[in-house]
Parts: C-alpha cells; sequence; structure tokens
C-alpha cells in the first residue's frame, strides 16, 4: 500500500565531506543503488575547493590540518550522529596522509567520545582493512592531482608504518580537477602507473577524485585489483550489515572482501 520513502532503509550511513565536494555521496549512493539505503552527508569548510566544486592545483596543507581541528571535526561529528545513523566515514584521505596512524587512531578515539555510540571510519583504516582482508601486495597509490609530493610521500609512510607493501605513491590521477575526471580518464591514469611500476594493486586515494565507475573495467583489463577511496569507505561501514555482498559490478572487495 506505502511507497518505500527512504526512512525505513536497512542502512543509513553518514558522510563528512569538504563543503564543496559531493563525490564521496554520490560515489557512495551509485554503489548502493537498488538497496534500501541512504546516505547522508554533513559539511565542513575546506578553503581549497571552491564554488562550483573546483579545487586549488595543490591544495595547502594548513587547511588540511584545519578540517580535523577539534572545535571543527568534533563539533561535525556530534551533530551529524544526532541522526539515527549505523556508520559514519570520514570522507577525507588527506587528513589520514598527513597525521598518520598513531594520531589517526588518537582522533578516532577523540570523536568516539561525542558519536554516541555510532562507528566511525576514515578512508586510509578503510583502506588497510581492505588490503589485509585481500591479502594485497604491490601496491602503488594514485593521488589525485591536487596533492603534492610531500603528502604523497605522507600518505606513502602511512601505509609503511602498518607493514603494507607500497612501492610507489604519487599524484598520477587525472588532472584538471574534480570535474575533469572521467572513468576513461581514471583508466588510462591506472594503466600508465601498472606500466611504470609493475603495481598489482592500485589504491586510488582522495575521495574527491572520481574512480567507482573504472573499478570492474579495470580489474578485468589488467588482471589486478583495484581500491578506491569511496570504495573502501562503504566497504568499511557496511561492517556486519549482511549488504557487502548484494554490492555488484564496483569490484573484487565487494566480491571477495
Amino acid at each position: 500500500m506505502w511507497n518505500y520513502d527512504g526512512w525505513e532503509s536497512e542502512f543509513k550511513l553518514g558522510l563528512v565531506t569538504p563543503h564543496a565536494d559531493i563525490g564521496p555521496e554520490a560515489e557512495a549512493q551509485a554503489m548502493l543503488d537498488g538497496m534500501r539505503a541512504t546516505v547522508h552527508g554533513a559539511r565542513v569548510d575546506f578553503s581549497p575547493m571552491h564554488p562550483g566544486g573546483t579545487i586549488d592545483e595543490k591544495i595547502a596543507h594548513d587547511p588540511v590540518l584545519q578540517f580535523i581541528a577539534p572545535e571543527v571535526i568534533d563539533r561535525t561529528v556530534e551533530s551529524l550522529s544526532s541522526s539515527p545513523l549505523d556508520a559514519i566515514g570520514l570522507a577525507f584521505t588527506s587528513s589520514s596522509f598527513k597525521i598518520g596512524p598513531a594520531r589517526e587512531q588518537e582522533l578516532l578515539a577523540r570523536l568516539a567520545t561525542v558519536s554516541h555510540g555510532i562507528r566511525l571510519n576514515t578512508t586510509a583504516t578503510a583502506a588497510a582493512a581492505a588490503v589485509r582482508q585481500l591479502d594485497l601486495d604491490r601496491i602503488a597509490i594514485m593521488a589525485p592531482s591536487w596533492f603534492d609530493d610531500e603528502l604523497c610521500q605522507a600518505g606513502e609512510a602511512y601505509f609503511k608504518e602498518l607493514d603494507l607493501d607500497i612501492i610507489s605513491a604519487t599524484p598520477s590521477g587525472p588532472t584538471g580537477g574534480p570535474l575533469a575526471i572521467t572513468p576513461a580518464t581514471t583508466t588510462d591514469a591506472v594503466e600508465h602507473l601498472v606500466r611504470s611500476t609493475g603495481a598489482q594493486t592500485i589504491f586510488i586515494a582522495g575521495n574527491g577524485q572520481r574512480a567507482i565507475g573504472a573499478i570492474e573495467t579495470i580489474e578485468e583489463k589488467l588482471g589486478i585489483t583495484v581500491l578506491t577511496a569511496n570504495q573502501v569507505l562503504l566497504w568499511a561501514s557496511l561492517e556486519g550489515s549482511g549488504l557487502r555482498s548484494r554490492i555488484a559490478g564496483y569490484g573484487r572487495l565487494f566480491a571477495e572482501g
């Protein structure tokens, strides 16, 4: 008698994103297509992004740290977690890279005191869990073009500190900013990175870097495993929900993880 209105969804995911970035919500909702699951965003000011969703050619590091400052992220998470959510994901790779795994665990412990018992994941903790779940090696990080070399080096150090097999981390994603990226340009960038590094796994970092539409094609074409920022964040957020195995077309992670 009644039509589905979203309220009686099986899973409600909260995502914290930069104010001008709709990519994480769009990609999460796409992967959940056909399921009774909803995505709910909270936005944090991030000065390198501008009206229309454009971004600076290279993002400064101070705004990255400001994104996770207590007076910013704690208030945002506390507000978002007042909603009846099942999980919250921090859709912001660069802060993970910048502070490293130990300080990120401190961040998550701090946020747990204001999240009303709702489980939290960051993109990097989700990526590390996915790598371990699939026992992946020879991993090349394809950071977005707006990451500088220093931030990429921090990303490499993040995962190496966790004893993961990182062979390179470069700002080798498609150029032109988030609005210029397509599945075709993503595929081309990954092919070039695989040829130059011999990687068996590519982690497409940066939640604003459009990527999920190319995962299945790349894995089939190159015979590698592809992880992406929003893919791993959704995968980790769905832990224990029974929904992971129902997601099709978005890579080996959902099929085998």
